[in-house]
């Protein structure tokens, strides 16, 4: 329990996704083992069952937020349609999120912390070149009309693909479109079936080096990831803050209290 809490309460390393698991592993060991006390067994069973009753709300979150993460994301604590479920959500999900404009950016700061940033300036410039490049495209087709007759439709040289061309591809083979979904689908296939991460490693790491093999699910672990597990983060701000403001430091305006608390908690790494 003191090891479990204690990775809980860190800041840097996600810890949402690792609720689940950790949660199957105390339940499990809170087993009672032949030849421990009465004493024992009752106290295993209460804390046992105040355990199973967490979380009850909020299951489909932690099991996406564990299928997610690289370390955890063969789900053995779930049977089989329970895990297909939360994957088929997932694949769901991505490619609802693909349809955003935002495109978010993996990086790694200096202490081997992953992040991930929108690329807006990039955005914003690429849209400004497809909007010259829309401008020559239609003053080009404008100056070729003024001085080319339009074409002409070829006659078919067939009466039946005529009738049936259309509709059937006059004979010529159909190029299949995948969609947004049959993409993501694609890219949890093999997500899947990629070698686990060690559980001492960083999933943020690994998912910045993955980020171009799994694009849609990339954005996807970027939003459930960053959630943490426990309140300790806020908790640690609101003492910082009461370190901050004293009676000898009852004039400091808002803005300034957010400027210093910022600079306590981002010094380090800035």
């Amino acid at each position: 329990m003191k090891e479990a809490t204690q990775y809980m309460s860190k800041e840097k390393t996600p810890t949402l996704s690792v609720v689940a698991p950790l949660q199957d592993t105390l339940i499990n060991g809170l087993k009672p083992i032949e030849g421990e006390s009465a004493v024992i067994k009752e106290m295993k069973a209460a804390m046992a069952g105040d355990l199973q009753k967490r979380y009850i709300d909020l299951k489909a979150t932690l099991h996406a937020c564990s299928a997610m993460d690289p370390r955890f994301k063969s789900l053995p604590f779930l049977t089989e349609d329970e895990r297909q479920e939360v994957y088929d959500g997932l694949i769901v999900e991505a490619a609802r999120m693909s349809m955003q404009p935002s495109e978010i950016l993996w990086s790694v700061d200096e202490e081997g912390t992953a992040n991930a940033r929108a690329d807006d300036e990039g955005m914003a410039s690429k849209e400004d070149e497809d909007a010259v490049d829309e401008g020559e495209q239609f003053m080009e087709g404008v100056r070729s009309q003024g001085q080319h007759p339009p074409p002409r439709n070829p006659r078919p040289s067939c009466p039946l693909a005529a009738l049936l061309g259309e509709r059937y591809g006059g004979g010529a083979a159909q190029t299949k479109k995948n969609t947004q979904k049959d993409e993501a689908k694609e890219q949890m296939t093999r997500y899947k079936e990629a070698d686990l991460l060690e559980v001492k490693e960083d999933p943020l790491v690994w998912w910045k080096e993955h980020q171009y093999q799994y694009p849609l699910l990339s954005q996807l672990a970027k939003r459930y990831l960053c959630i943490p597990g426990t309140s300790v983060s806020s908790e640690r701000v609101f003492s910082t803050a009461g370190d901050i403001i004293t009676a000898q430091r009852s004039a400091l305006l808002p803005e300034h209290v957010d400027q210093i608390i910022f600079l306590n908690k981002n010094l380090k790494t800035m």
